[in-house]
């Protein structure tokens, strides 16, 4: 049916005349269709938004799942095996953790208040003295590397000989901080966050070189 023809057939109950009806069809036929088509187009920026929103919240919230899991919470206790890093409360402890003796060195500046001993991976023992602001920190480590952790650059270096074994003391200005050495097996190192002068280091090391 063409379009004259609906017309018509609408047009059998209104009476109209022959103006009229030329007009309506003249006005049917301009009609841009095609933009009431591109009108019924609706755009959601607020859906994107909270689209986009809950996209991220979706990916926090898989990512603290999945930080939950690896971290493994739990109420029970870690189970601390031979390559864990393990604190214990004595020298003793320590050297049977290790699987080698940890002597403590003696002579140190000052008097400890507390006492930290720690194993890493069976294969450095670690003894850290603290007395307020001041530290001391004995490492044995298995090998020749250097078992410090301590890379700064230090303005003195020093090389000294006690019992028999080359020791490399560092530090700045007039007094050293850090003491390193080795024996045919095993690594040390002890480090003063207060520095002292050669002369006290020899003491030191006298106690913990044989």
């Amino acid at each position: 049916m063409t379009l004259d023809n609906k017309y018509d057939e609408v047009m059998k109950h209104i009476e109209v005349t022959p103006e009229m009806r030329s007009r309506i069809l003249s006005n049917i036929k301009d009609m841009d269709f095609a933009e009431k088509k591109q009108a019924r187009i609706v755009h959601f920026p607020n859906i994107k938004r909270f689209a986009t929103l809950a996209a991220c919240f979706a990916v926090m919230l898989v990512g603290a799942l999945t930080l939950l899991n690896l971290l493994n919470i739990s109420n029970e206790p870690p189970v601390v095996g031979n390559n864990d890093i393990v604190e214990v409360s004595s020298a003793k402890e320590l050297s049977e953790t290790v699987g080698f003796e940890v002597a403590e060195p003696g002579n140190l500046p000052f008097e400890p208040e507390s006492v930290v001993y720690t194993a890493y991976w069976a294969e450095i023992a670690e003894i850290v003295y603290t007395n307020g602001e001041q530290t001391a920190v004995f490492r044995k480590g298995i090998g020749s590397d250097n078992v410090s952790g301590d890379y700064n650059f230090y303005e003195l270096t020093s090389e000294i000989s006690v019992n028999n074994i080359n020791v490399t003391l560092k530090g700045n200005g007039e007094n050293y901080t850090l003491a390193i050495w080795t024996d045919s097996e095993f690594a040390y190192s002890l480090s003063l966050n207060g520095g002292i002068r050669e002369t006290d280091w020899i003491k030191i090391l006298q106690t913990m070189i044989d």
